[in-house]
C-alpha cells in the first residue's frame, strides 16, 4: 500500500497529517510507503516531515519505506502523476497536508479491500469528511458552519421541495455521476488508475474529478467505506474565495476538454440560471438548519457568505472561459496556417 501525501508551505497542519498516519492500526501483513512530494517549500514544511517520517520509521519498523519528490511549479495532477510513477503498492492513499485520518482509517479500508473480489471497484472514499477549525476567528467558524449548513441538505425536506420545483436540468452533471469528488482521502486502485492516463497535468484545479470520471466511462466503480476524513478550513474569507476561483477554473477547463467538448454555451459557462437556482435552494436549507448548526449571528451570515463564495465560482468560471477561447482562437489560426 502506498500513501502519497503532497505539500506545499503548510507547516502549520503537515505535522497533524503525518501524525494521523502514525497512529493508523495496520496490519502487520502489510507494507506501506510513503511519498511526499514537495514544491520546494520555503517554510518549515520539509524539517517538519523529516521529523515524523523518524517516527513513523521508529513505529512501523520493516513495514515502512518513504521517498520524497521535489519539484517546483508544477500542477496538483503533475504532482500526483508523480507519487502514481514512484508507488510500489496495489492501492494508493491520496492525502493532502491539511487532511487528519481517523485512527480506523487505513484498517477500514484495508478489510473493504480484501472484500473486493471482480466488481471492478477502483475508488474507497470515506463515508464521512468534517471540518475541522485551523483557527478559532470568526472567518474560520463561518466557513465551518456553511459546511456543516450545507451537509444537513440532505435530511432537509424542504430542501427537497425546492430543488423539485426548480429546475432539476440546471444541475450540476458531475455531481450526478460522481458519489465522492475530491481526491484527498481516497483509496485509488494503481493499475485502475494507469491504464487510465493517471491525473491531467494541465488542469489547475478538479483534476480528481477529471480522473474518477475516467475511471467511471472505462467500466470502474466507486464505493464508501466506514470511516472519517478530517480536514482543516481556510482560515480568512479571502483565502476561502480565492479557492473557489481556483476551482471553478480548473472544473471549467475540465468541462470544455474532457466532457462536453464543443457543446458548452456560454450562459452554461456563466451559469447564471444554475447560480441563481442554487442560491435559492442552500439559502432555504441555511434558514432550516440554523438552529442546530451554528449561533444566530453565524446564521444572519451564511447566506451572505453563500452568494460570496458563487461570485468566486463565477470569476472562476470567466477566466476559464477566457481561457478556452483564447486556447481556440490560436487552434484556428494553427489550421488556417
Amino acid at each position: 500500500m502506498t500513501i502519497a501525501l503532497l505539500t506545499k508551505n503548510s507547516e502549520d497542519t503537515v505535522r497533524f497529517a503525518l501524525r494521523s498516519v502514525y497512529r493508523q492500526k495496520i496490519p502487520d501483513n502489510v507494507a506501506f510507503e510513503l511519498i511526499v512530494v514537495d514544491g520546494y517549500s520555503k517554510d518549515n514544511t520539509l524539517k517538519i516531515v523529516a521529523e515524523e517520517i523518524q517516527k513513523l520509521k521508529e513505529r512501523f519498523l520493516s513495514q515502512f519505506t518513504r521517498h520524497i519528490i521535489l519539484q517546483e511549479g508544477v500542477g496538483v495532477g503533475y504532482a500526483r502523476n508523480l507519487a502514481l510513477k514512484e508507488a510500489q503498492g496495489d492501492w494508493i492513499l491520496w492525502i493532502d497536508s491539511d487532511n487528519v485520518l481517523a485512527q480506523d482509517y487505513v484498517l477500514k479500508a484495508v478489510k473493504e479491500i480484501e472484500k473486493i473480489n471482480h466488481e471492478n471497484i477502483a475508488v474507497l472514499y470515506p463515508q464521512r469528511a468534517i471540518s475541522v477549525l485551523k483557527k478559532r476567528n470568526f472567518a474560520s467558524r463561518l466557513i465551518a458552519c456553511y459546511g456543516k449548513v450545507l451537509a444537513c441538505q440532505s435530511n432537509s425536506k424542504l430542501f427537497a421541495i425546492a430543488k423539485k420545483l426548480l429546475s432539476e436540468r440546471l444541475e450540476d452533471p458531475i455531481q450526478r455521476m460522481l458519489p465522492y469528488t475530491p481526491a484527498q482521502g481516497t483509496f485509488c486502485n494503481i493499475e485502475a488508475l494507469r491504464k487510465v492516463g493517471g491525473f491531467n497535468p494541465y488542469l489547475v484545479a478538479a483534476e480528481d474529478i477529471d480522473v474518477f470520471l475516467k475511471l467511471i466511462s472505462n467500466g470502474y466503480k466507486m464505493r464508501p467505506f466506514n470511516s472519517t476524513l478530517y480536514y482543516f478550513t481556510r482560515d480568512s474569507l479571502r483565502a476561502w474565495f480565492r479557492q473557489a476561483v481556483t476551482w471553478e477554473y480548473g472544473k471549467i477547463v475540465m468541462y470544455l476538454f474532457s466532457t462536453y467538448g464543443n457543446k458548452c454555451s456560454i450562459s452554461r459557462m456563466i451559469q447564471t440560471q444554475y447560480t441563481l437556482n442554487t442560491s435559492i435552494i442552500n439559502s432555504v436549507t441555511i434558514l432550516m438548519t440554523k438552529v442546530q448548526a451554528c449561533t444566530s449571528l453565524e446564521a444572519f451570515f451564511l447566506p451572505l457568505l453563500y452568494f460570496y463564495r458563487r461570485v468566486g465560482y463565477s470569476v472562476g468560471h470567466l477566466h476559464g472561459l477566457r481561457q478556452e477561447m483564447f486556447l481556440r482562437k490560436l487552434l484556428r489560426k494553427g489550421v488556417n496556417n
